[in-house]
């Protein structure tokens, strides 16, 4: 009996050990708990990995070293593969001619463009020269861009042509930048493109000298040996990354070194991915804080990666599920505005045995973008296990806090969903977690605010105290979430600016969208406020259909009212086409927009003799109820 306890305790030690190596743990541990500050990464890549290929994108890389064959590979290995030597060189030419444009030490320099791997080649020459990379996104709103600058005092963009005469031809700026580089060929972009773009930027709202205006290519040209890293200490400010701008004017977060070396500890302890055996699709917002930090640990540890620049509703769904079987990639990393899409994939139909992972970020996924991914997948026969499937990993965070406040692994053995996104700790080297009211822990049951309070967490919205004292209360940072506990979950409400304030009491929109996802006809949904003629709101829904679906939009408001409770009644619902749905810059469906629609208009002016207009019914119409 001893003895065949032994062999069994032996059998199970062994398994273990199998499924640690599987996933590559000990490599991580020891990564994890070893020195680490992001100024070093790609030395320390490019001294581990040398000159195997890492990272592939979709799209080649529109500029390059002089006499190199992509943007930083001396022997030509294409311009759309990048090893880790590849990107050590390129980020140290970048910082050696950031240098000799006069770059000092903690200046902050502009990034947009649109989306491409080559962001992350940008901002990792800011932070190598001393500075502070300010990534935007290049969907960023034209009548922001300058504000946005000025009020981070970004003297030096980075830009593309597409994405910069945009913002002009929208009647945006650049800000006071005193130089704009051209992310680009000359010969690439045509001729009456670059005279309009010379042209809008000597135009200077007031006055002033107009910009400096350099191509990439010829700067660089000016670097003939990469410079080494500037060492930076763990306070210091290397990036600054906006919010998604969905609840007003994006704001500038303040990213240190060693809180986001400690979150970049946390990833290699979470995300379970082994170099050797893995391989990743991404389909994310180069300039978003998860992808920069994903960017900084995949290339550390040496995870090959395809980078996608289709983030939003140019995402092709089928071709990517396609692109996924036929190359045998084994994890997907996509926002949720890509698994909406992916919904509409019958994804059995395709050989995913390979895949082992999903993940999201940014906002919590519904149940019905994970459920369809955990079906297939080979993540646990991988391990030994009959049981076909693979993990979805949602991590629920902001840029404010640096790592995910919590996370959640879900495969097709989980049954407990209802917004339930993770418990207390579950992020490893992550913040603690609370749930309050007027800064007092509120019980089981009983609706708070979400606060988070840790190493990882951000000091300050830059330029901007009002706000940073508005949102940290004792150390405690609001997330914005409203949520209560249940079984040692946090289960997501709603966010406090959208939650709905009937006469009855407040309702959450959240839960309202996971039943009416449920529905077989709905592509997507926004649950909003409408507001009332005595002043209160009452829940209302934005509705995209599935192609084919022919149901108006009466009987579905019906149909989907039987699925809620009395308090939860949808008083309108509107079928609009999904384009038509508002968008933020990280594919978030902007509530407000639908909200405000409700709202009164404005009165005129009391000795103005004009006539005032009565508030919209609220979404009445047509083809809404």
């Amino acid at each position: 009996m001893i003895i065949a306890l032994f062999v069994l305790l032996g059998l199970l030690a062994a398994y273990l050990a199998f499924v640690c190596t599987s996933v590559a743990l000990p490599r991580r541990l020891r990564l994890a708990l070893g020195p680490m500050s992001l100024e070093r990464t790609p030395d320390r890549a490019a001294r581990r990995h040398r000159g195997r290929v890492l990272f592939t994108s979709d799209e080649p890389c529109s500029w390059s070293l002089p006499g190199a064959g992509n943007a930083g590979d001396a022997a030509g290995s294409g311009p759309d593969r990048w090893t880790a030597r590849d990107i050590q060189a390129t980020a140290g030419r970048l910082a050696a001619a950031l240098r000799a444009l006069g770059l000092r030490h903690g200046q902050r320099v502009a990034v947009l463009k649109r989306n491409h791997l080559d962001i992350h080649l940008l901002h990792l020459g800011v932070v190598r020269a001393g500075g502070v990379a300010c990534p935007m996104n290049g969907a960023f709103a034209a009548d922001k861009v300058a504000p946005y600058l000025v009020n981070i005092d970004a003297r030096i963009l980075f830009a593309d042509v597409p994405t910069l005469l945009r913002v002009l031809r929208e009647g945006g700026t650049p800000g006071r930048v005193d130089t704009v580089v051209l992310v680009g060929r000359v010969g690439d972009v045509p001729e009456s493109d670059v005279r309009e773009l010379h042209g809008a930027l000597r135009r200077t709202p007031d006055g002033g000298t107009a910009p400096a205006v350099h191509w990439i290519e010829d700067l660089l040209a000016t670097a003939t040996e990469p410079a080494p890293a500037v060492r930076r200490g763990p306070r210091e400010p290397l990036y600054l990354v906006h919010t998604s701008g969905t609840t007003g004017f994006p704001k500038a977060v303040i990213l240190r070194n060693g809180p986001q070396s400690r979150a970049m500890r946390g990833w290699l302890c979470y995300v379970h991915i082994s170099p050797r055996r893995d391989r990743g699709y991404m389909a994310v917002p180069n300039n978003h804080q998860a992808v920069i930090l994903t960017f900084h640990c995949m290339l550390l540890l040496g995870v090959r990666a395809h980078w996608t620049a289709a983030t939003g509703r140019d995402f092709d769904a089928l071709g990517v599920v396609e692109e996924l079987a036929r190359d045998r990639y084994t994890g997907f990393f996509g926002f949720p505005i890509t698994y909406t899409q992916l919904r509409e994939v019958p994804l059995a139909a395709h050989d995913l045995r390979a895949m082992r992972f999903w993940a999201s970020t940014a906002d919590a996924a519904h149940e019905a973008m994970i459920r369809p991914c955990v079906q297939v997948g080979g993540t646990f026969r991988r391990l030994g296990l009959p049981l076909r499937g693979s993990v979805y990993l949602d991590a629920q965070g902001s840029s404010e806090v640096g790592t995910p406040s919590v996370l959640r692994y879900y495969s097709r053995l989980t049954r407990r969903y209802d917004r339930r996104i993770g418990r207390r700790h579950s992020a490893p080297f992550g913040p603690g977690v609370r749930i309050a009211r007027d800064g007092v822990p509120v019980s089981r049951g009983q609706v708070g605010r979400l606060e988070v309070r840790g190493k990882t967490l951000f000091e300050a919205y830059w330029n901007n105290h009002s706000l940073t004292y508005e949102a940290v209360r004792d150390g405690w940072f609001f997330t914005g979430d409203v949520a209560r506990w249940s079984g040692g979950h946090v289960v997501q409400l709603d966010r406090e600016v959208d939650v709905i304030r009937t006469g009855g009491g407040d309702v959450y929109s959240l839960p309202i969208e996971e039943r009416v996802h449920r529905h077989p006809a709905v592509f997507d949904t926004c649950v909003y406020g409408a507001r009332q003629p005595d002043g209160t709101q009452r829940p209302a829904a934005a509705v995209a259909l599935r192609p084919g679906s022919g149901i108006g939009a009466a009987r579905l408001r019906d149909e989907l009212n039987a699925l809620l409770a009395p308090e939860e009644q949808l008083v309108a619902v509107e079928i609009l086409p999904w384009s038509e749905f508002p968008v933020g810059v990280t594919g978030k469906t902007l509530k407000r927009v639908f909200r405000e629609r409700t709202e009164p208009l404005p009165v005129p002016e009391a000795n103005r003799p004009v006539a005032l207009r009565a508030a919209p019914a609220p979404l009445v119409a047509s083809r809404s109820v």
